[in-house]
């Protein structure tokens, strides 16, 4: 189940995490997205990686659509933290090179 941000922001599979996660995610994420100029959605996906009792790899994929073109970014990270805003700059410096 996705959960929306606004209209324009979804997250996939996030439903997981500990509500403090995500009232911090949900801010980092509307932070960088605000830095998208007039974007028409932003997608994230995230998937558990190599999950043991102690350890947990997140695999974040993101996808970008700003006047029909598509940017897309992945990341695989111990800190879910660390890899948000790994794939987001990712997106941003793309649309930059544009």
């Amino acid at each position: 189940m996705a959960i929306q941000l606004g209209d324009r922001i979804e997250l996939e599979n996030f439903n997981n995490l500990e509500p403090g996660e995500m009232t911090i995610l949900k801010k980092m994420i509307g932070n960088h997205a605000n830095k998208f100029r007039d974007f028409t959605k932003l997608s994230l996906h995230l998937k558990d990686v190599h999950k043991t009792e102690k350890r947990q790899k997140f695999q974040i994929d993101a996808k970008l659509e700003i006047n029909g073109k598509y940017y897309e970014s992945e990341s695989t990270n111990f800190n879910l933290f660390f890899g948000i805003t790994e794939v987001l700059d990712s997106l941003k410096s793309q649309i930059d090179k544009n």
